[in-house]
């Protein structure tokens, strides 16, 4: 805001700021030893890009290239410039050079003088530099060497094997990536590359000042138990080893003009300077919410350090938001048998987490722009997420990613940078990794968007399960484990962090992991904590295969990203699903018998003569097997919601599906594909993830439909002196939930959720014309409650229909084009009888917003399943998709991500339905 700005420089002006050099921009890339190339790079960059923009290598993605190009991964490769140091940098006391991300192995040279070297990517390097300055042309050099080799250097050199050695042959590609703190992916993985790049990746400057620098500055929102609410900040000051300096730190929250102000005298040894701000209790905080519960309110904090003799001046400022988290392992009944919840609670409000996995938008991370990021994580809030688990197989993201999230009130399961893997203990990676903790957890916690922290991806399971041949010698693993995530990060993290929960690992039994010595005996418990669960060879519509956690954090299918996404990267030859290179791209170990095997299942194989249309047709039913996956497990999960079964199983909160994007052109479990597409999962997202959700399935013969809400407001009589939220005990499920409930030790709720029509009729195939219609009257007292359930034979019987293959259910609450709507098929799509050819055609576009957003109005004359409408050559998304069409005409809306016009976007517009793949 103009305010803010107005008062950062006002109190800079004041004295002498700290000087900022940045020195991004151009160096020159150099590799002497093999390949003696000598080329211009930018800075943040990597060799590849250089080497591509160079045009000494093609896409990197094309085909088959990352075996082609892996002798530049095995090369040492040095960025190196020159920058100019003025009168008025020479005459500061301190000149620090700040490297925010060096990847990884890197020795830094001044003049010629070793000034550091690295071995961290997700580390922050300061180093002093005066020493090696003069005055006008100066050098720098920073080189690297292959992580690739480093990492076969440190595990030939350890004293016993760190599982895994290599990874399956499927991924394609390097070994012993656990010994090195980089990017575990850009080594491949069963959904990307193998590109292990160098290079200087995040900004690069130099800080000049006289005195000190502010070096970092957080703060955490708690509430008091008046209901009011306090501030507690730290700013970190870089103050020189063995110096004594004096000055004031001066915090402003800028919405009340509050200051605080102190004066400290910092040595090395007390360099964190702690100040709490109390807010008026008359001052009416603005909380911040998750998507879908409220809205994103966000307010500017700032950091103001002074010296006392005038001769420094540093500033910083801070977004925050003002929001509680908790974690609630409780007991869910009497019996402890029966395990403990697992959920969340924002601003003592419980939270189903509706979202999905989120993995490095790229291979090369320069690539990653912030329009890219808000187009992702715009697609996760317009499919009514309002999590995203940010997983530890790739980087903590960029600034700009967490400042969306906070904007789009994306809450973030942030995973430390530990995955599928044993790590090692020895005194010289703990330290890199305690340091690296402790930075990003330093950068990340003030986010309004933060939920929690997670130790790693899927280790306590893999250790659990010898995923790695650790039962060899379980002892030595386990005690691996237990010192690197409980006795050096779980320290870090809850020191540096008061206001986010912890957890060792995900999966896994939460407390029940802990209380069983900190890798559970089976840390894929239904009765605790989190799952990871995948069900390839399963009949994946149907609703009884699926577990029923307290929360699922992984699970999914995969699906052939689109023919023109393909093409990027595919040679005309390649495209087809039994080329070589489908072969190459696929990873996942038999993942391509598995995706034809699943159509199986579901679906007649298509069957066009023309190779090309057939293969597009392939793509097409692989996304209808993954969407109907996805939203079957998906509304399995929310229906579970409010109930346990007799075991203790169910109150499940949470579903994140495996996962959000692409980080290239490749069958993967993706929802979006590289380059921001979406697949038909992620329009079926936008209806399983509703905020209002029609949930049919069979059990036991009988059709069965929940309702699902995200949350139920009650009216309470409230004690005078209570103002907490909590949750209710339903009482009419053992142990369920009712959400948002302001309550007191004797409440006396009543209901006020959503009530209304649930319209269900009875369709044949062959027909627009239903054959029976029903209704039933729901009043929803719980968030996800079942409304109606009948005997599908006596269903059959009134609707006259002759066999269930012939006829499908049709379900919405009084508004079928605009409302919700679900839809039952009564056998799988390879069994249904009726079905016929229609032509859908396109009869109507109206600009709504010039070259923006366009109204699509389409008619058909008979059924059309998975109708898939597409727009090869114009980027954009649809207001929806792979819809069942049951009336003639349907409206939609087209959101264009580019500048385009009514005639091209007409032109560039195809539909096609389930019956068009037949021949």
């Amino acid at each position: 805001s103009v305010y803010s700005a107005v008062l950062l420089f006002s109190f800079i002006s004041t004295g002498a700021a700290v000087l900022t050099t940045s020195l991004n921009g151009v160096w020159t890339l150099t590799e002497k030893e093999e390949h003696n190339i000598s080329i211009t790079g930018q800075v943040p960059g990597s060799m590849y890009t250089a080497l591509m923009d160079h045009k000494i290598i093609q896409d990197p993605y094309y085909r088959d290239n990352d075996i082609r190009y892996r002798w530049i991964g095995l090369a040492d490769w040095t960025y190196s410039r020159v920058f100019n140091v003025s009168s008025e940098m020479m005459s500061m006391v301190n000149i620090k050079l700040l490297c925010e991300g060096l990847d990884t192995f890197a020795t830094v040279t001044i003049n010629g003088h070793l000034v550091a070297e690295t071995n961290n990517m997700f580390v922050r390097y300061v180093m002093d530099i005066k020493p090696y300055l003069k005055l006008g042309e100066n050098s720098i050099s920073v080189s690297f060497k292959s992580a690739v080799k480093q990492a076969a250097n440190l595990a030939s050199n350890h004293s016993y094997l760190i599982p895994p050695a290599c990874p399956f042959p499927q991924y394609k590609g390097e070994c012993h990536i656990n010994m090195v703190r980089k990017e575990q992916c850009s080594f491949s993985w069963d959904w990307g590359p193998s590109f292990p790049t160098q290079g200087i990746w995040r900004n690069i400057y130099i800080e000049s000042f006289n005195t000190t620098a502010i070096r970092s500055f957080t703060a955490e929102t708690l509430k008091d138990t008046d209901g009011s609410w306090v501030i507690d900040t730290e700013v970190l000051l870089d103050v020189p080893e063995g110096e004594t300096v004096e000055g004031s730190v001066k915090i402003r929250f800028d919405v009340t003009g509050m200051e605080s102000k102190q004066i400290h005298t910092l040595t090395l040894n007390n360099n964190k300077i702690k100040q709490r701000l109390q807010l008026d209790r008359d001052f009416v905080v603005q909380e911040w919410w998750p998507n879908g519960y409220g809205a994103q309110h966000l307010y500017q904090l700032y950091a103001f350090f002074s010296s006392s003799d005038g001769r420094t001046i540093s500033a910083k400022k801070l977004t925050i938001g003002f929001k509680t988290v908790e974690l609630v392992q409780d007991f869910v009944s009497g019996d402890p048998k029966q395990g403990r919840s697992f959920f969340f609670k924002i601003n003592g409000v419980p939270i189903f987490l509706k979202g999905s996995n989120w993995i490095p938008a790229d291979i090369f991370l320069e690539r990653v722009t912030k329009e890219r990021l808000r187009n992702l994580l715009q697609s996760a809030r317009d499919a009514h997420m309002n999590a995203i688990r940010v997983n530890g197989i790739g980087v903590y993201e960029s600034e700009d990613f967490y400042e969306l999230a906070d904007e789009l009130g994306i809450l973030i399961w942030q995973d430390l940078m530990f995955a599928c893997a044993m790590y090692p203990t020895d005194p010289q990676f703990l330290s890199t990794v305690s340091e690296e903790i402790s930075q990003q957890v330093k950068r990340l916690k003030s986010h309004a968007s933060l939920l929690l922290w997670s130790g790693n991806n899927e280790n306590e399971k893999a250790l659990r399960q010898s995923w790695y041949n650790t039962d060899v010698n379980f002892t030595l693993y386990y005690k691996d484990y237990v010192t690197l995530y409980h006795d050096t990060i779980q320290p870090i993290v809850q020191s540096e962090d008061l206001t986010h929960p912890f957890i060792m690992s995900s999966p896994s039994n939460g407390i029940e992991s802990l209380q069983e010595g900190f890798v559970a005996k089976e840390p894929w418990s239904e009765l605790y904590g989190d799952i990871h669960d995948y069900r390839y060879m399963d009949p994946f519509f149907d609703q009884s295969v699926y577990r029923v956690p307290r929360m699922a954090s992984e699970y999914g299918l995969q699906s052939l990203p689109t023919y023109d996404t393909l093409a990027e990267v595919y040679a005309e030859e390649n495209m087809d699903l039994c080329s070589d290179m489908s072969e190459h791209r696929q990873h996942h170990p038999l993942g391509n018998v598995q995706l034809m095997a699943e159509v199986i299942l579901y679906l007649n194989l298509p069957n066009s003569p023309d190779r090309k249309q057939k293969f597009k047709d392939t793509i097409y039913v692989t996304q209808i097997d993954q969407a109907i996956a996805v939203k079957t497990e998906t509304e399995h999960y929310r229906r579970w919601q409010n109930r346990l079964d007799e075991s203790g199983r169910g109150n499940t909160m949470g579903a994140m599906y495996w996962q959000l994007n692409d980080i290239w052109q490749a069958p993967t479990w993706s929802s979006i594909e590289y380059g921001g597409k979406w697949k038909m999962l992620q329009y079926f997202a936008q209806h399983f993830f509703s905020p209002l959700l029609i949930s049919p399935y069979e059990e036991g013969g009988m059709a069965k439909v929940y309702i699902c809400v995200d949350e139920i407001k009650l009216h309470v009589t409230r004690h005078p002196h209570t103002h907490h939220l909590q949750f209710v005990p339903n009482p009419q499920h053992k142990a369920g939930f009712l959400f948002g409930s302001l309550v007191d030790s004797n409440p006396q709720p009543h209901s006020v959720g959503p009530k209304g029509t649930l319209y269900i009729s009875m369709y044949s195939w062959a027909s627009m014309e239903p054959l029976y219609n029903w209704t039933q009257e729901y009043q929803m007292n719980v968030t996800s409650q079942l409304v109606f359930s009948a005997n599908i034979n006596n269903m059959l019987h009134q609707g006259d229909c002759i066999r269930r293959q012939n006829c499908f259910l049709f379900y919405h609450l009084g508004n079928p084009q605009n409302g919700p709507t679900a839809w039952q098929a009564l056998s799988t799509f390879s069994a249904v009888i009726g079905l016929k050819k229609t032509k859908i055609q396109v009869t109507n576009i109206i600009t709504v917003k010039k070259d923006q957003v366009f109204n699509i109005t389409i008619s058909t004359s008979a059924i059309a399943p998975f109708v898939w409408l597409d727009t090869p050559g114009v980027q954009g998304r649809f207001s929806d998709n792979g819809f069942l069409m049951v009336q003639r005409v349907k409206q939609l809306q087209y959101f264009a991500w580019e500048s385009v016009d009514q005639n091209r976007l007409g032109s560039s517009l195809t539909i096609k339905s389930l019956m068009d793949i037949y021949y």
